[in-house]
């Protein structure tokens, strides 16, 4: 009788990243249960998402680098990736403080991007990681590899590299912006993270290139407004009673007058950083993308 995960599609055995030793590359005979599930879905499908509730630590004495005394010392719930380095020779991501299950499937949309190409570094926005928000990337401090990315180190036999994905609160504040609640420092520890300085749309005090001010008014649509899906189409039209338009959605034509949403240009643009890219865009001009991590395509707007 076949499972269900046969039916899986498998990576199988992909080449390495140069110089790789991990244990992919040169495996050990004397793997317990839970090694081999890890080695065998990093196997399957390029890495493994490891998620570490705030009470619990690894007990296994072959890990005695994950154990310890204290469950309740780890701090906030946390999770990571581990076996990009093998395929990509790309550092692990890592999140803190979020649901486990968000942090899983965020993990999980950030890898599979990286598998096709995307290769995120400090300072940077991703977007269409958390619904309605970007999160910042970071480099994670020595301090971070060895609380919460240590079965990386492992799995890869030597010391692991890791991209922190920092995220905001529900309205796109992140913890240097002013008005940021304290919890986000404390569920997202600042001692695992590597200090930046952060510009563009992530600065402590983002500037505004646009030609209207941040309160203008922008037609959207349910799905970015409401569902947090990706920005994908923008468009600036001259208008005789306001001046100017700016529409931005979710790329589909579709839209019915139910789906059509009014708010702050500013609420768009915090919740897309990409949108500062196209502040100078012309009147009667349109821009598009393919998806989140795709460059802007700017022509003349479509009658």
């Amino acid at each position: 009788m076949r499972r269900p995960e046969d039916d899986q599609p498998w990576m199988g055995p992909l080449p390495a990243a140069p110089g790789c030793d991990c244990h992919l590359c040169r495996p050990d005979p004397s793997y317990d249960e839970l090694d081999r599930r890890t080695i065998d879905a990093v196997l399957q499908h390029g890495w493994q998402v490891m998620l570490v509730s705030p009470d619990a630590a690894c007990c296994s004495l072959d890990h005695d680098d994950l154990a310890d005394d204290d469950p309740g010392a780890h701090g906030p719930a946390f999770a990571y990736t581990l076996g990009l380095g093998h395929r990509l020779g790309h550092p692990e991501l890592l999140m803190s403080g979020l649901d486990l299950g968000v942090m899983h499937r965020a993990l999980n949309a950030v890898a599979t991007r990286i598998m096709a190409g995307l290769r995120p570094v400090p300072g940077d926005a991703l977007e269409d990681v958390l619904a309605g928000v970007p999160v910042a990337v970071e480099g994670v401090s020595d301090e971070g590899l060895l609380d919460a990315v240590t079965w990386s180190g492992w799995f890869h036999r030597r010391k692991p590299e890791a991209l922190a994905l920092v995220w905001p609160d529900r309205t796109g504040i992140f913890a240097w912006q002013p008005g940021a609640p304290a919890i986000l420092d404390e569920l997202q520890p600042r001692g695992w993270r590597v200090p930046i300085e952060h510009r563009d749309g992530l600065a402590a005090d983002p500037p505004w290139d646009f030609p209207v001010p941040p309160d203008h008014l922008a037609f959207s649509c349910a799905h970015v407004v409401d569902d947090g899906r990706a920005v994908l189409w923008a468009a600036r039209e001259s208008d005789e009673t306001r001046g100017e338009d700016w529409s931005i959605h979710c790329g589909s034509y579709d839209h019915g007058t139910d789906d059509m949403r009014i708010v702050h240009l500013a609420h768009l643009v915090r919740s897309a950083p990409s949108l500062r890219q196209i502040s100078d865009l012309g009147l009667e001009r349109e821009a598009s993308r393919t998806g989140p991590d795709a460059p802007w395509s700017v022509s003349p707007l479509s009658e």
